[in-house]
């Protein structure tokens, strides 16, 4: 019953979704400085009290190459060299905004999260001739994610090697001298 008037009500008001804090806090990367209280306003990106982040979104449809024989297929250098230019950009983002509050500010600047996402996904599909709802997209979807996720990992690392690690760091579940 509880669940069917939770799906009703998000059908009926156009929510996406619920959000179990105690299932975000497991995952929490810097449980030292608090609870995660909220997300993004479209629940992308975790968030602190007093948190924001900066999101971007890479339009994948660009990425697809021909081949020859009229086969297509990412290009995934270009899309890896991408990757690593929003990632630095958007870590400069939270150098350079203006921020609404010192708490804000402070807390940002503390914990550098962004946020990095696609777009373009059903247009990448059309180019490369695959059917939406068929296993190769899915596959290709988690491929495409798998590739993104790892490459903004290594772009965030290069970026730690030479600014140094954020500064909550030693406060993170990533600080791997504290366990």
């Amino acid at each position: 019953e509880v669940f069917d008037l939770i799906a009703t009500m998000a059908w009926k008001n156009g929510e996406p979704g619920i959000l179990f804090l105690d299932r975000i806090n497991k995952k929490n990367p810097t449980p030292a400085i608090g609870d995660i209280e909220t997300t993004s306003p479209c629940a992308e990106l975790p968030m602190l009290p007093n948190e924001c982040a900066p999101l971007g979104a890479i339009n994948v449809s660009l990425f697809v190459k021909e081949v020859g024989n009229g086969t297509r297929e990412i290009d995934y250098e270009h899309l890896k060299t991408v990757v690593h230019h929003a990632v630095h950009f958007l870590d400069n983002m939270i150098d350079v905004n203006t921020y609404p509050a010192l708490e804000i500010e402070k807390i940002t600047k503390a914990n550098r999260k962004i946020g990095l996402g696609i777009m373009g996904f059903a247009d990448l599909l059309f180019r490369m001739r695959i059917p939406y709802s068929s296993k190769q997209a899915l596959d290709l979807a988690g491929q495409l994610m798998k590739f993104i996720n790892a490459e903004s990992k290594k772009a965030s690392t290069a970026l730690a090697e030479t600014r140094g690690p954020f500064p909550n760091f030693e406060k993170s579940i990533h600080n791997r001298r504290k366990n």
